[in-house]
């Protein structure tokens, strides 16, 4: 295949068949159902949408979600921050601490860069906060920069363990002339997943003490240098659970957002029926369609019962469950899959069990499960119609 631009591969008139593989794909019909459902979704619920760009980090997909409503998006790092200003971003949230000087002089010449731009990294301790004014201080900040203080989970990731750390979070950022308090932000992604009571309980006590933060911050006055409250949470499983959530009344206008970022792709695997619109929720606004297939060539069948595809952990994820064979094909005629799994991966190759229906050259259609880390091992994914027909291809910057 010759060297084509990105925004020229639809004009190509290639087909799959065209492709060389292992490829990953993106199904057109299914991306835009998704966004566009999740975005109804929002609007019905009456959350604002920021959804996570470090899944696809793609100025594709972003402007799609832009185009249907998002109030903003969220990123990862300084550098993600930094492509979606790029990519006409102008509210954009930093789900992360950023304590570096470096980092810290990258996200002030951002802010400088484009004016119009609001960025909001979150906070989670005193030492946190010190380190971001003493740095914004030196490098001479402007406007103070607006912080969202993080409420996390014993034994989770980052996040003031208690309401009490949380309000010397508050009174720190109070403190500081660089800084002033916005919102708070949580991560419930971490609890474990499904959509059984016990696990919905654990969502909905989590989702109550932030709640509660807000409400605890806003009575000390702590909001009072922003117009509105923001409060934060919601990733791709458990998004409902703060839209269904009582809210509280507090001193100005508070905006719910929340940061699904794998609802564009939706899943394949064990966690794909957690979300509020997965198939298996019978939704009456819709349900999520998976978007991402793998395609590669069976290349070796040296035991019975053993084949080896041309594929593996440089080209598929695997962190959270090897990849799902949805199909076959052999010149052109689809062959039955069932009973056909992948077992393991190398770096290049994947072990496939099977009962001896796999050939040399036969291609196989898989699933990619954690759309998380599928989009960062491919810097050019092509899009499909419904027809196998390459429409067009949207673009990674990991």
């Amino acid at each position: 295949m010759p060297d084509i631009p990105a925004d020229l591969v639809g004009a190509q008139n290639w087909r799959l068949d065209d492709l060389l593989l292992p490829a990953l794909t993106v199904r057109r019909s299914a991306i835009e159902h998704n966004v566009g459902l999740h975005a109804a979704w929002c609007a019905q619920r009456g959350v604002s949408q920021a959804p996570h760009a470090k899944t696809h980090l793609s100025p594709e997909i972003v402007r799609l979600q832009l185009e249907s409503g998002a109030w903003g998006m969220t990123a990862a790092t300084v550098h993600q921050a930094r492509l979606l200003a790029e990519w006409g971003v102008r509210r954009i949230i930093l789900a992360h601490e950023v304590v570096d000087p470096a980092n810290i002089r990258a996200l002030a010449g951002l802010l400088r860069q484009y004016p119009g731009l609001t960025v909001l990294p979150l906070v989670d301790s005193v030492d946190g906060v010190r380190a971001l004014d003493r740095n914004l201080t030196a490098v001479r900040a402007g406007a103070p920069l607006p912080v969202l203080a993080e409420l996390g989970l014993p034994g989770g990731r980052t996040g003031a363990r208690t309401l009490d750390e949380l309000e010397r979070v508050g009174r720190a950022v109070l403190a500081s002339e660089t800084l002033v308090l916005a919102g708070v932000e949580g991560f419930e992604g971490i609890l474990p997943g499904g959509r059984d009571a016990e696990s919905l309980a654990c969502v909905d006590e989590y989702v109550a003490a932030l709640i509660d933060a807000v409400a605890h911050l806003d009575e000390l006055g702590m909001f009072d240098g922003v117009d509105e409250i923001l409060l934060t949470a919601g990733g791709s499983a458990f998004p409902d659970r703060l839209a269904l959530a009582e809210r509280p009344v507090l001193s100005r206008s508070l905006r719910l957002v929340v940061r699904s970022g794998g609802t564009a792709t939706h899943d394949y695997g064990d966690h794909a029926d957690i979300p509020p619109l997965a198939p298996e929720a019978d939704h009456p606004l819709g349900a999520l369609r998976p978007a991402l297939e793998l395609w590669a060539a069976i290349v070796s069948t040296p035991e019975a019962g053993l084949a080896l595809a041309a594929f593996g952990k440089r080209d598929a994820p695997y962190d959270t469950q090897l990849p799902v064979v949805l199909g076959c094909r052999r010149d052109g005629q689809a062959v039955p899959v069932d009973g056909v799994a992948v077992t393991k991966l190398n770096d290049q190759h994947a072990y496939l069990a099977h009962d001896g229906r796999l050939r040399v050259g036969d291609v196989l259609r898989l699933g990619p499960c954690h759309p998380c880390t599928a989009f960062d091992k491919w810097p050019l994914v092509p899009v499909l119609d419904d027809e196998d027909a390459v429409v067009g291809a949207v673009t990674t910057w990991f």
